[in-house]
């Protein structure tokens, strides 16, 4: 039924009525809806960002129950199809990439980037770049700009090639600062073609001399396997009696009653280890050893095992545990994405050198025995440490020169520390003069107090090492900075606010510092895209996984959400746009426009890691 007045008539009487009417305002109340007019590019707009925040199929908009469901909640609603969200997305995808594309352009620091290759289970190889910056505000970011499928050959030439493209893309060639990689022969020859191109077309800070930065996560990863391969046969036995549990539904019920019955149920199921990550190895020990009780009762209970672990063997499983332990945290505190990792480098380095020399005397037999092949690996890859990233210990106010000569102390004999030392402070100088003709001309009033940065920041604190009194002379600002007495090292300090603070009084090296310190030491924000990839090649038109999707509202987004996004264009969106089976299409079966869509995955708008 529709009602309408004559042109003649008004309707000031409706409206004054309504205005003063008790029930027309109590349904407005209970209905605050009511006056909302559908606008269908509205909705599906809000259709689309929610599917990429959940990280739903495309198709869901086809589901017939769908459908019904929004029907019931407006009869004015119009259906989608998933073509038009797929153009919806499109138009989201290219918003957002300009909106970073515009911020890192503004941005005046310099960047310094992670790289790094993945093959799937699919036998194709992809490759993400990850930008790291520190902004105007001194926010820490860290963007992943792409994920994109990497044809082969995947010599350094092409290598060089296809990142040299994706600087081009984003043009932060003229900005670029460092690049971290693992040891990949491919990746050195890349890194030193790429670092001669870049400083053709913008000079890098003294030619480039700090450009390549190795992945410390890989390294260690190097040093730990190398103690695995000597792993003692009672770590043997625990992982097939847990592989020997976990074979079996069955046994993995009994396994259950066991640990309720010791008073365990709270605890985690067991944990079966994968060659390729040594910390998994840690995660079976250690998940072990919490339910122990659970395991004497499950094989008191069980006839068939054939393994048992004796009290002599636990007892080394738990010396093996302790061992790795400290290698555990140092690698997450060297994977962190939400603060500066490379003022915390040395200082993990001389940790993991003096955990190998104590282990040389361990009581246990297995910890000696894993200990000299890890040595050998860690003095071979760690002889020379990098220069930069003691520039990044000098500039965190806690360390300075004082700490880094404690340091050096411990790695090298007294003769060698003076000239190691020097070594450093020239270099750091002449970086520092480097800034120093880039640096805006401002007045500088130099202050000496320590801020106190409400920002929490935890650090790990695996030895005490003491503080010399001794302090070294340089020249300008740097004499100035090293003369102010240390900060002292207490949970709430945050070295990114502390130079924020000192930019007036030290404009040169504070620029230095942001650059510096924004210098990721480790490549896992690239592979962290990789974890969320090969999930996806697994599950067809629909995406499992409630970890991986979106938690927060757009500019607040883990990086491991935004890699999903990534994850799904490139994957996910083939197969969705060809056929509704589940079966992964190839690239080259796709239309030209659906594969470069595909392949140009840059949905990094939609989050920062310093909103975490």
């Amino acid at each position: 039924f529709e009602a309408k007045a004559p042109g003649n008539v008004g309707t000031t009487n409706f409206k004054r009525h309504t205005n003063g009417c008790s029930g027309y305002k109590e349904f407005l109340k209970n209905n605050p809806n009511a006056n909302v007019v559908y606008d269908h590019d509205t909705y599906v707009r809000m259709f689309a960002e929610s599917i990429l925040y959940h990280g739903y199929a495309l198709s869901m908009v086809e589901h017939v129950k769908t459908r019904a469901l929004h029907r019931y909640l407006n009869p004015n609603v119009k259906d989608v199809s998933r073509y038009t969200i797929t153009k919806c997305v499109k138009g989201e995808h290219e918003k957002y990439k300009k909106l970073v594309f515009d911020n890192m352009k503004s941005c005046k620091s310099r960047i310094c980037l992670t790289c790094d290759g993945w093959t799937a289970c699919t036998s194709r190889c992809y490759y993400a770049l990850t930008a790291h910056f520190i902004d105007d505000d001194w926010k820490l970011h860290s963007l992943l700009l792409n994920f994109r499928r990497f044809p082969p050959p995947h010599d350094g030439e092409s290598v060089y090639t296809f990142v040299k493209g994706l600087l081009n893309e984003w043009d932060i060639g003229k900005k670029v600062f460092s690049i971290t990689l693992d040891n990949a022969s491919s990746n050195v020859r890349m890194v030193e073609k790429l670092k001669r191109d870049l400083h053709s077309s913008s000079p890098l800070p003294l030619d480039g001399k700090y450009f390549h930065v190795r992945c410390c996560a890989h390294i260690l990863n190097l040093v730990v396997q190398q103690g695995l391969k000597l792993i003692d046969s009672s770590v043997t036995k625990l992982r097939e009696i847990v592989k020997y549990v976990d074979s079996s539904d069955f046994r993995l019920t009994n396994f259950e009653k066991a640990k309720n019955d010791r008073g365990l149920g709270s605890k985690g199921k067991l944990i079966l280890d994968v060659s390729t990550r040594w910390n998994s190895t840690y995660d079976m020990i250690q998940r072990a050893l919490e339910v122990k009780d659970a395991f004497d009762l499950f094989v008191t209970r069980e006839r068939d095992i054939v393994d048992v672990i004796y009290e002599k063997e636990r007892d080394t499983i738990q010396d093996i545990c302790d061992f790795l332990e400290p290698f555990y945290h140092i690698t997450k505190l060297f994977s962190g994405s939400k603060y500066p990792t490379s003022n915390l480098y040395l200082y993990c380095i001389v940790c993991i050198e003096k955990l190998l020399t104590e282990s040389h005397t361990d009581p246990s037999d297995a910890v000696r025995k894993m200990a000299a092949p890890m040595w050998r690996t860690f003095d071979k890859s760690w002889s020379d440490h990098s220069m930069v990233l003691s520039f990044a210990l000098i500039l965190d106010p806690r360390f300075k020169m004082t700490y880094l000569t404690d340091l050096y102390s411990m790695l090298y004999v007294p003769t060698a520390v003076e000239q190691k030392i020097s070594e450093v402070h020239a270099a750091f100088v002449a970086l520092y003069e480097c800034y120093m003709k880039t640096c805006e001309s401002a007045p500088v009033v130099h202050s000496v107090s320590d801020p106190t940065p409400p920002r929490p920041f935890k650090m790990m604190k695996l030895q005490q090492i003491p503080r010399t009194s001794t302090s070294r002379t340089a020249r300008g600002d740097v004499d100035s900075y090293l003369g102010l007495s240390h900060v002292v090292d207490y949970d709430g300090f945050d070295v990114l606010d502390y130079w924020k603070s000192q930019f007036t009084s030290y404009p040169a090296l504070a620029l230095m510092a942001r650059d510096i310190l924004a210098i990721p030491i480790t490549s896992v924000a690239s592979e962290s895209a990789f974890s969320v990839g090969g999930s996806c090649q697994g599950l067809g038109a629909t995406l499992a996984g409630s970890d991986a999707c979106w938690q927060r509202p757009y500019g607040q987004l883990p990086l491991r959400s935004v890699a999903l996004v990534d994850a799904v264009l490139v994957v996910i969106f083939p197969l969705l746009l060809t056929s509704a089976s589940t079966t992964l299409l190839p690239f080259s079966h796709l239309p030209a426009a659906t594969a470069d869509f595909a392949h140009c995955c840059c949905l990094a708008g939609y989050f920062s890691v310093s909103a975490i």
